[in-house]
């Protein structure tokens, strides 16, 4: 049984939870500012998108062109560090160039762009109106250039500290006398080494939407008396999250089981409950069809994909041979998670023709993550209720988020050239599902705490703790070793005239 720490006063706590998200924002902000433009993961793709929703552009067919500017940006402040061999030398910023060789260099950038089309012109709306805004701010206190883009890189930052707000107030209440769970999900929340919150993608809202509507789907299955503002706001953010990445499905899958269990054990003297749940999700569903049905007139697909497909180079695999897949295979299922999990931690990230990682620490990623939440889901038995919902939603949301790469991967067909590959078929890429962040670490922590379940209360404390902080920190000094080099790029913010 854990022992109950002392009651620290309330204004101690909320200057905890500051200190960790003010961290949280300026660690997530320095990197920002280190890497350099365009980053690897088509970060040129969503700058262009954030571009064309601030001129005020809804996807329709024709208008998948790159923006004017984005030729200048590309040219003046790209860097080739991400693609480049190491042994090549880096050549100086187009800012640093004569007049004429900058010229050249963003007239051949402009070329570039003007025989491709943008492979995201039809993807869903959210992430783009949010940065748009933000740019458009950004305009306004006198951003411009390379400074505008990293002011729109900014969003990140705020996300990350957001995120750790989120997380606290998950865990506050419902984990008041576990303290191992109440802190180490804010704390791993604050240093979590998902690189996305760096550079200009949709998935920087994925943890703070998904959190959201994890804590609040979560409340509303705990609290289902709670008033028609939080069904709303449950809906709306439902909604947001879809419409920013469609692989947040995972949490709608959470809030209709959140749903589900209310309507299955309604609470005594519940007063229009019915309405309230029909509120929710109205407000989830209407904007979500409403872009759908569009989508659909317009490209003859409802989700604005199917170009997407095709430009990619995918092909649609027949649901009969879907079975025949190497992911049904002990070795195909081991590439597949060890693929996965230390993306999921990491991200994508490259400099020089190299993944950002380490190879310890992808280890510990995929051996932890695989050992914590298996004892986490052995620890659900015997569970106090409103505990054992919570991790047990938690749970849900990472294993439908999870299943849903799986399908993807089973669902075509790819070659040599494509990503994923033919060789390997797998879609690995954990930032798609970082919607379900915050319900991961709720389960990783607390898989933690079942393996110390068994030793002395001194003991379990020491060695959880103990854990989690030395986890905090290898992650810590490791995403600063694998950056280092980036801090000197001359093309960062930190070199800009």
């Amino acid at each position: 049984m854990p022992i109950a720490p002392p009651a620290a006063p309330p204004w101690r706590e909320t200057a905890l939870v500051a200190a960790l998200a003010g961290f949280a924002a300026l660690r997530v902000a320095c990197f920002a500012g280190a890497f350099p433009f365009f980053a690897n993961v088509d970060e040129q793709k969503h700058v262009d998108m954030v571009l064309k929703y601030a001129d005020g552009y809804l996807p329709q067919p024709g208008r998948d062109a790159y923006q004017p500017e984005m030729g200048q940006l590309l040219g003046m402040y790209g860097s080739p560090e991400y693609l480049q061999e190491p042994s090549q030398p880096t050549p100086p910023p187009a800012w640093r160039r004569t007049p004429a060789r900058m010229l050249r260099v963003i007239a051949a950038s402009e070329r570039f762009l003007a025989e491709r089309a943008n492979k995201e012109a039809e993807q869903p709306p959210g992430y783009y109106l949010a940065a748009a805004a933000w740019l458009r701010l950004g305009r306004a206190l006198g951003f411009e250039g390379a400074r505008l883009l990293y002011f729109v890189r900014g969003l990140g930052a705020l996300v990350a500290g957001a995120l750790v707000w989120v997380a606290h107030r998950l865990v506050r209440d419902l984990y008041r006398d576990e303290a191992l769970v109440r802190w180490g999900v804010p704390l791993l929340a604050a240093v979590f080494p998902q690189d996305t919150l760096f550079y200009v993608t949709p998935d920087v809202l994925s943890p703070l939407l998904g959190g959201l509507c994890f804590a609040l789907s979560l409340r509303l299955a705990r609290r289902p008396e709670s008033g028609a503002l939080v069904h709303a706001a449950a809906g709306l953010v439902l909604a947001a999250a879809l419409l920013t990445k469609w692989t947040n499905a995972a949490l709608w899958v959470v809030a209709a089981a959140a749903s589900l269990h209310v309507i299955a054990h309604p609470p005594p003297g519940a007063r229009r409950l019915g309405w309230k749940l029909a509120l929710q999700w109205t407000l989830a569903l209407a904007p979500v069809a409403l872009w759908c049905e569009r989508s659909l007139r317009l490209y003859g697909d409802p989700t604005g994909s199917a170009l997407k497909v095709a430009r990619l180079g995918w092909g649609r695999k027949p649901i009969a041979d879907w079975l025949d897949h190497p992911i049904f295979t002990p070795s195909g299922l081991w590439e597949f998670a060890t693929g996965l999990i230390p993306t999921f931690w990491r991200g994508e990230l490259a400099w020089h023709r190299s993944d950002l990682a380490l190879p310890a620490m992808d280890a510990l990623y995929t051996a932890s993550t695989l050992l914590l939440l298996v004892l986490a889901l052995a620890g659900l038995r015997g569970r106090e209720p409103g505990r054992f919902l919570a991790e047990g939603l938690a749970t849900v949301a990472v294993a439908v988020a999870t299943g849903l790469l799986v399908l993807l991967s089973l669902a075509f067909v790819f070659d040599a050239t494509t990503n994923p590959t033919a060789s390997r078929p797998y879609f690995v890429q954990g930032r798609l599902i970082s919607g379900v962040l915050l319900p991961f670490l709720l389960v990783y922590v607390r898989g933690l705490e079942v393996a110390t379940a068994r030793l002395p209360p001194r003991a379990a404390r020491t060695l959880g703790w103990g854990a989690v902080v030395a986890l905090a920190l290898a992650v810590s000094i490791s995403e600063l070793v694998l950056a280092w080099p980036v801090f000197a790029s001359e093309y960062n913010a930190f070199h800009l005239p």
